[in-house]
């Protein structure tokens, strides 16, 4: 590219908007940057040290980034240890396969705390005490039948008369 073939007052008028625009704290960077881009292995150091100055802090910043993010993992896993020895401590889990199983209840079940998953892991953990099979005899012992097996209209007037006696004894009223 060549200037031979404009005259001398365009070439000072371009001359003067390279100048301005160089000066200009506005459009310096930029210009900086296209004259870079046209001719890669011209030496800027302006842009040079402000490139450099810029992937320095950014690495930085990476840096900082994964040390606090290592921080906020090692702080999560001092909780969740905390959380799991106070369940030791009181006494709601026995060994460590057993807070595996808590926490699995908890993932199931969406339960955010460990000791109301590991009070409901153990609940789960108990069995219900069998319900008895067969006939009851003890409800037909609070009876004495032999009254109705001799007369059996009299022997309900009597039950019904010693139930009357009792509610009429008690001085507070009925379903209270």
């Amino acid at each position: 590219m060549s200037l031979e073939d404009l005259s001398p007052e365009s070439r000072d008028e371009l001359a003067m908007l390279a100048r301005q625009l160089a000066e200009n704290p506005a459009t310096r960077k930029d210009m900086l940057r296209l004259t870079k881009k046209i001719r890669p292995d011209m030496p800027i150091p302006e842009l040079e040290i402000e490139d450099y100055t810029h992937s320095a802090v950014q690495q930085a910043n990476n840096r900082v980034e994964q040390l606090e993010a290592r921080l906020r993992e090692r702080d999560a896993m001092d909780e969740l240890n905390s959380r799991r020895n106070k369940l030791k401590a009181k006494g709601l889990i026995d060994n460590d396969e057993d807070i595996d199983e808590v926490e699995k209840v908890m993932l199931d079940k969406g339960i955010t705390n460990h000791e109301v998953a590991a009070e409901y892991w153990r609940w789960m953990q108990q069995s219900a005490a069998p319900t008895p099979t067969g006939y009851n005899p003890s409800a037909i012992n609070k009876f004495d039948l032999s009254k109705y097996w001799k007369n059996p209209v009299a022997g309900a007037r009597d039950e019904a008369s010693k139930a009357l006696n009792e509610l009429r004894k008690n001085p507070r009223p009925i379903g209270l």
